[in-house]
């Protein structure tokens, strides 16, 4: 097999991308995957300016029960919490 890869045939209509530097077929001169790596760069840097968001609560699973005596979250087959609380046997 050969290595080399085909010469375009309408070279005066290929544009260079201001991304990557390589030459680009698309009709706006950009690669889809350069412009969406150049959109992703200033929607990083907005983040980046943005304060850390507080970290979230877990949320309660249907397989989840919550201790009433340190409210954490403890499977539902769970008998005794970590922190000490026996369920009561029903």
């Amino acid at each position: 097999m050969s290595e080399k890869k085909p010469t375009p045939i309408l070279v005066e209509h290929s544009q260079t991308c201001p991304v990557c530097g390589k030459r680009s077929y698309s009709a706006a001169g950009v690669h889809p995957q350069c412009a969406m790596k150049r959109a992703d760069d200033a929607r990083q840097k907005q983040r980046a300016a943005l304060p850390p968001e507080p970290p979230r609560a877990p949320r309660q699973r249907s397989w989840d029960k919550k201790c009433p005596q340190c409210e954490a979250l403890v499977h539902v087959r769970k008998k005794v919490c970590p922190c000490g609380y026996t369920w009561p046997v029903t």
